[in-house]
């Protein structure tokens, strides 16, 4: 696994809504009561403008489109919701096999660690297509 470049995003708030963590859980097909945000919620952070931006420039730059490949998710403590975190994001490109590998750290405002969570987009090149 060879990085190419790499980039880190300045650390920004973000909160876990109770209304959008329900809309989660039941587009992820967990139906029901929400007692505590779902597991893989932290994925909605990847489309927040931010980071979205710096994951298009690196699929344009690679003239790919990304696929998704992995995640995973590691909690030291419990999310809550309505609370407030701060979201500090680093990704680097990889050259075989080509893909993103974007890592995040999750800290309450007084700095303690709450979590982490990595994605894996495969980079999937871009093909002309006869006219």
């Amino acid at each position: 696994m060879e990085r190419e470049s790499a980039t880190a995003l300045e650390p920004f708030r973000v909160r876990v809504d109770r209304a959008r963590a329900a809309e989660f859980a039941r587009e992820t097909d967990n139906a029901g009561e929400l007692a505590a945000m779902p597991l893989a919620y932290p994925a909605v952070w990847l489309s927040e403008p931010r980071v979205y931006a710096a994951i298009a420039r690196a699929c344009a730059q690679a003239e790919s489109l990304p696929v998704h490949e992995s995640q995973s998710f590691v909690y030291d403590r419990p999310v809550l919701f309505d609370a407030d975190y701060d979201l500090v994001v680093s990704m680097a490109r990889e050259q075989s096999p080509p893909r993103l590998r974007i890592r995040a750290a999750l800290a309450s405002p007084d700095g303690a660690p709450v979590g982490s969570f990595e994605t894996l987009l495969r980079l999937v090149p871009r093909r002309e297509t006869a006219s």
